[in-house]
């Protein structure tokens, strides 16, 4: 349905490709094919809570979603342009992105493409320094405008995975601080959740066997 909006790229995406001549022709494409995603991403957000958690942990990493309007390809190739986007100074295409993205394709799915897309960062390369710089700055973009993504306690699988990659790819960085201190968060409040349960049950359980009414009931 899509496949006129991207060429296909291959390698691990740190190699900037041959667009001389091509660039407005190429972009005006992607812009295009966010740009017609924008009502799907406006029928994905009436998904109930319960459904996407269901999508999320059933789903394999390369595929989209069922009610998908893009083939698993495009979304690969989607997700592989974000990093070069950025690194050319296109900021429109990872706003629609992160805009229309949760119509197609989890949150726990695009950070899976992007690991796969970037495995490994060569210490001396000046030009792989600059890619896991934009890399990190995707990712500061992404926790900025869409919170809810990386801020749920009851998933925080997504939020975990990106720290895992973040330890060893950018242990020093800002952006693992920021992880870090955001899981910690989560698990303080989930074990605060979990705490006032057990305290409720516990509660209800005395108050059912002191409870005369209840004992004629047996």
């Amino acid at each position: 349905m899509f496949s006129w909006c991207l060429r296909t790229t291959r390698g691990l995406g740190l190699k900037k490709e041959n667009r001389e001549g091509h660039g407005s022709v190429w972009r005006h494409r992607v812009h295009s094919c966010l740009q017609r995603l924008w009502p799907f991403s406006r029928k994905g957000k009436t998904v109930t809570k319960g459904k996407q958690d269901q999508n999320h942990t059933d789903q394999d990493l390369r595929e989209p979603r069922r009610e998908s309007p893009i083939s698993a390809e495009m979304v690969v190739k989607l997700v592989n342009n974000l990093v070069p986007s950025l690194q050319e100074g296109d900021h429109f295409f990872v706003s629609i992105f992160l805009s229309t993205y949760r119509s197609f394709v989890t949150p726990l799915q695009v950070l899976g493409l992007l690991f796969m897309r970037y495995p490994y960062f060569h210490p001396h390369s000046v030009e792989h320094r600059q890619v896991r710089s934009s890399l990190c700055n995707f990712l500061h973009t992404w926790m900025d405008k869409n919170p809810e993504d990386f801020c749920d306690p009851s998933d925080m699988l997504p939020l975990t995975y990106l720290k895992a990659y973040l330890s060893v790819h950018m242990p020093h960085s800002e952006l693992f601080i920021r992880v870090d201190r955001l899981l910690n968060e989560l698990w303080e409040e989930q074990d605060k959740d979990s705490h006032a349960k057990n305290e409720e049950d516990s509660d209800l359980g005395r108050h059912t066997s002191s409870d005369p009414e209840l004992k004629r009931c047996k």
